[in-house]
């Protein structure tokens, strides 16, 4: 199982990639935004590591953020960068430059919950 610190630099640089492709906006909106949500899921996964859980799959973490207590407050945040990554990646989505701002606000919203 992957431990704390691998999750945290795993988003890192993410976050990093994500960033670097804003000048290609809006042709990679869509990327940027997926980019950005597993940036949060490996935020969420190193929160998690710290109290020896590692969720295997996106149902036992999306369980673990909607009902651990000290998750909850950031479970509508985490489920609409879910949502919106999944619709880029399956249902061609086509986001314009506005909803990667969003996408960057939902997630320093996580990360602050979490004191990243």
């Amino acid at each position: 199982m992957p431990q704390r610190h691998e999750h945290l630099i795993r988003a890192q640089e993410n976050e990093k990639l994500a960033s670097a492709l804003r000048p290609k906006f809006p042709v990679c909106a869509d990327w940027a935004i997926t980019i950005l949500f597993y940036a949060a899921l490996h935020y969420i996964d190193a929160f998690l590591a710290g109290k020896n859980l590692h969720p295997l799959n996106h149902d036992a973490r999306d369980k673990q953020v909607e009902q651990n207590g000290s998750l909850t407050d950031i479970y509508h945040d985490y489920r609409r960068l879910k949502d919106l990554s999944r619709a880029a990646r399956y249902e061609i989505a086509c986001y314009p430059p506005e909803a990667v701002e969003m996408a960057n606000g939902r997630l320093a919203r996580i990360k602050e919950h979490l004191g990243i």
